[in-house]
C-alpha cells in the first residue's frame, strides 16, 4: 500500500477532495492535527506579548508558587 500527502489550503478544497475520492471509490484517511486558533486564543496570546517581560516566570516557577499556596 502507497501513501499519499496532500496539503489542501482551506475547507473548500478538504470538502471537493474528500468528495472526490468518495465518487472514485478510493479509501482515505484524514489526519487532523492543524487547527486554527479561536478569537479568545489569540486574545491570550496577545495580551501575554504585552506583559512587562521583567515581571516573567517560567512554568515551574510558577508552579512552584501556586503549589506552595496549598500547604
Amino acid at each position: 500500500m502507497s501513501t499519499i500527502t496532500i496539503h489542501l489550503k482551506d475547507k473548500e478544497e478538504e470538502t471537493f477532495m474528500e468528495n472526490l475520492l468518495k465518487k472514485m471509490k478510493i479509501r482515505f484517511e484524514k489526519q487532523e492535527d492543524d487547527f486554527e486558533l479561536t478569537d479568545e486564543m489569540i486574545e491570550a496570546i496577545e495580551t501575554a506579548l504585552k506583559q512587562d517581560r521583567s515581571q516573567y516566570v517560567d512554568g515551574k516557577e510558577s508552579l512552584k508558587r501556586r503549589v506552595g499556596l496549598f500547604y
